[in-house]
């Protein structure tokens, strides 16, 4: 082959390989990173702004043309790499002059990544939208072994859930919560069950009374949560609580 055209040949392999690793999605090498717009029914503008805190905590961080979806009670709410999810803060806070935009919020440490955040409708239990990242963010997230007998709960006490125990129980290596016959469900919009660990992190779980005038009596405790201290019945359409049941620690 001709000294010039091995050259050129040479040349335009380099091209090509230059091309082929610009077109590469890049590494997230950063700690901040911008999500994809959002998707869906209602929440379909803006994007989210991920970031570290001064204290390595995550924060998720609505842009400035985030539009609030008009829907009663919407929520931030995160899922991970597996498909967990985890419904989290209210997007509308009350401050002293009304509401405001919950606009930033921080991850929290039981959630071990974040593949997508997405608005969710606490009243209605519906998705509005959704985004995504480029790529799974990783979080930090350590479970305590998880206690594997059946305790009940002191009676709940509350404004409105005053009623009735709860049972933390294993069924099918799965922890769950059951409520007693005698719980009656609070008259109160969406209220939802609400479990409190040893260390005061709060999980915001399934909502109480479903479709047809159904009552969810009893849950599967997720296995982010790493121990259960108190349940408590909470009123996401007014960021209320309602009431709670706590068990004994244990010995």
């Amino acid at each position: 082959m001709p000294r010039l055209h091995r050259s050129l040949c040479f040349l335009v392999s380099l091209g090509l390989a230059a091309m082929a690793l610009g077109a590469a999605p890049a590494a997230n090498t950063s700690l901040d990173h911008n999500s994809r717009p959002f998707m869906g029914v209602k929440a379909n503008t803006g994007f989210v702004m991920h970031s570290t805190n001064k204290d390595g905590r995550h924060v998720l961080t609505l842009s400035n043309d985030f539009k609030v979806p008009d829907a009663p009670a919407p929520h931030w709410q995160i899922v991970d790499g597996r498909g967990n999810v985890y419904l989290l803060q209210r997007l509308m806070v009350k401050d002293g002059s009304g509401e405001k935009l919950n606009r930033s919020i921080v991850v929290p440490a039981y959630v071990p990544d974040v593949a997508k955040v997405q608005i969710w409708c606490a009243w209605a239990e519906a998705l509005l939208g959704e985004t995504t990242f480029d790529a799974v963010i990783t979080t930090e997230c350590c479970a305590a072994p998880a206690d594997q007998s059946t305790r009940t709960s002191t009676q709940f006490i509350g404004v409105k859930a005053n009623t009735g125990r709860a049972t933390l129980a294993w069924a099918d290596g799965k922890r769950t919560l059951t409520l007693s016959s005698d719980f009656k469900v609070p008259d109160a919009p969406a209220p939802h069950w609400q479990v409190v660990d040893s260390r005061g992190n709060t999980y915001l779980l399934n909502r109480l009374d479903i479709k047809e005038g159904k009552v969810n009596r009893m849950i599967v405790v997720p296995a982010y949560v790493p121990d259960v201290a108190k349940v408590q019945i909470w009123c996401a359409w007014a960021e209320v609580l309602l009431g709670e049941a706590a068990f004994e620690p244990m010995r």
